[in-house]
């Protein structure tokens, strides 16, 4: 009789996707840290507005311009532990606090993408 006790290290294996099309997304995910991601969608659309896809590049935009957000509110996050941590000076907590925010306006992106 053979032994059914499942393998505790193997990984079950799912032909339903094995047609290469995983959850029926096409499109590839854009992977790496907050500011890789930022740059690498800020070309998509970039690519997307050259290519006259003004809706594709609109929606990279909206993507880049999250993970701008996102990039903004960590920078918030350690300047403000930089102010209570007694340990830094007042001049390396002044900066911090120059670096600038950035921010994204998608009508300015299209427009040098076009030039």
């Amino acid at each position: 009789m053979k032994n059914r006790r499942s393998r505790p290290f193997r990984k079950p294996i799912n032909r339903s996707s094995s047609d290469g099309f995983v959850n029926g997304n096409n499109s590839s995910r854009v992977r790496g840290n907050l500011s890789t991601v930022l740059e690498k969608y800020k070309v998509l659309a970039k690519d997307a507005a050259a290519s006259g896809d003004h809706i594709g590049a609109e929606n990279y935009l909206q993507h880049a311009e999250h993970y701008s957000r996102m990039i903004n509110e960590r920078h918030l996050k350690s300047v403000d532990n930089a102010k209570s941590s007694p340990s830094k000076t007042q001049s390396e907590a002044d900066d911090t606090e120059s670096l600038p925010s950035e921010t994204l306006d998608p009508a300015k992106a299209i427009e040098e993408a076009n030039s």
